[in-house]
This record gives C-alpha cells, structure tokens and sequence, in this order.
C-alpha cells in the first residue's frame, strides 16, 4: 500500500513541478543559483551569454556580467512525527506531509541542490544525509509514508538544539508539520532561512459532531470520554483560532515564512504561493 502511496506521490510532484514550469528550470525555487558579482568591460574569451545589454547600449561598448561560483543551496525538509498528524477526513495529514516533501525535495534536487531529510519527534527519527541524487526520493517519501507516528509528540526546543547542533552552515529549512503544541519556539533558527508548512484537516479545526464522544489522544494514547455540545465546540475552535494567531505572529516576528495547507487542497498550489511571496 505504501509503495502504491509513494508511487502516486512521485508521479503528481513530476507532473506538477514540470507542468508549471514548461521550458524553464523545472523548480518551484526562484533565481537561477548564481551570485552577481561584478560588471567588467568584454574581452575576448568571454561567455557572449553575460553579456549585459542594458550596459552595453549605455556605454556603447560590450560589458558582461561577473558571476561568483555557483551558488549551492543547502535544503533540509523536516517531517514533524507526531500522533496527531495521523487523522484526515480527506486524506490523512501525514499523506500530505509527504507530498510537500516530496515537491520541495524534487524541485531542489532537480536545480541541482543538495538536500537532506530529517524525521523528528522528540528525536531524531531518520535522517538522510545531504544528496544530489533524485533517486533519494525513491528512499525518503516511501519513509515518511510508512512510518507509524502514534504515541509521538513534537519536543520543538529539542528540534531546535538538534538542528543548530548539526547543521551548522546557512540552510533552506522547511519545517512540516500540523504544529501543534503550546510552546513553539523558532527563534533561536534565525541562522537560517525557515519555512512552515503547516497541515491541518478542515473537520479538527471545526468538529462537526454533538454528544458523548470517546476520544483517544494520538501523542499519549491515553482515551477519554467528553460530551461535546456546539458551546463547546466553538470555544474549542476559537481557541485554536488564536493558538493559530499567535503562532503566525511568531513567524512573521522572526522572519519565518508560513503557510497552511488543508487535506482537501493541492500542496503544489499552496507551495508555489508561499514561495512567490
């Protein structure tokens, strides 16, 4: 089943990545991984594709432009495991988690960039170390899909120690999750460039159920018994309303850009809106 999942996945991240970028560097990534450098006069040798013509035509006179080495981009995707994101009315989150990985590590990899994966709960769970080679997807989606996440929780001050313990150059890191959790704290990222990609399911924002209901709680596995009435239900929703807000608000504080993604919406979309911005 997992290997049909992860089949399905990969063929929908081609499709999607180069249906969207038709004769273009087929990556939702903007920029073309070069450093600009410096103008300097032609001289014979040089490569005629540099050449600057707004420049040119300014000075009457052939100037191209300087480049550094090329530029490397160092991706690390990070699957949030935790009980919680084993749920959905319409796909399960952990599903959609993975497609995001998915989408985010082929584009990467195909403009050339090294990328690793990390899966971490409270720990370090799985890691793959930085590569270039697209057939790690064939390793990392089928991973994440199959993992069992029930009775995990996300230790975020854990994750935080972990990835400024261990990768220490400046990254592209993409944090996947339903972030869940009361004290979420990305701070002490700020080395790096961070991006949240949150999947949530549309029925746990605004449970549409009445009456006595056993509930089992995914990260503890602990169950209980509660009588839900629609009182509750909106305090419950508003609360995750503003647990939501203020997470946003950290973001936005700490130059985290984020996004949420829905177990009914296309990931690709979403994605592709994020990184536009």
């Amino acid at each position: 089943m997992f290997s049909h999942k992860s089949e399905e996945i990969l063929i929908r991240t081609r499709r999607n990545i180069f249906g969207a970028n038709v004769g273009g560097n087929p990556s939702i990534f903007a920029g073309n991984g070069l450093d600009f450098s410096e103008l300097k006069e032609y001289s014979f040798g040089d490569d005629v594709r540099n050449i600057n013509w707004k420049v040119t035509a300014r000075q009457q006179k052939p100037f191209v432009n300087v480049f550094n080495e090329e530029r490397e981009l160092n991706i690390v995707t990070v699957f949030l495991e935790s009980g919680s994101i084993f749920f959905g009315s319409k796909r399960f989150k952990q599903e959609v988690m993975a497609e995001a990985l998915s989408l985010i590590s082929y584009s990467a990899l195909k403009n050339d960039d090294r990328v690793s994966t990390l899966v971490f709960s409270d720990k370090e769970e799985f890691f793959l170390p930085p590569t270039r080679a697209l057939g790690s997807l064939g390793v990392t989606v089928p991973e994440v899909l199959s993992r069992d996440p029930l009775g995990k929780q996300v230790d975020y001050a854990k994750l935080v120690e972990y990835i400024n313990g261990r990768i220490r150059r400046r990254s592209l890191i993409f944090l996947i999750g339903d972030f869940y959790g009361d004290d979420i704290d990305l701070s002490l990222l700020a080395h790096h460039e961070v991006y949240a990609i949150m999947v949530r399911d549309r029925f746990e924002e605004n449970p549409a159920l009445e009456g006595e209901i056993e509930l089992l709680d995914a990260q503890t596995l602990e169950s209980s018994e509660l009588n839900l009435t629609p009182s509750l239900a909106r305090r419950y929703a508003k609360a995750l309303e503003e647990h939501d807000r203020e997470l946003m608000e950290h973001f936005a504080a700490h130059r985290i850009l984020g996004t949420k993604i829905y177990t009914d919406e296309e990931p690709f979309i979403k994605l592709s809106a994020l990184f536009r911005r």
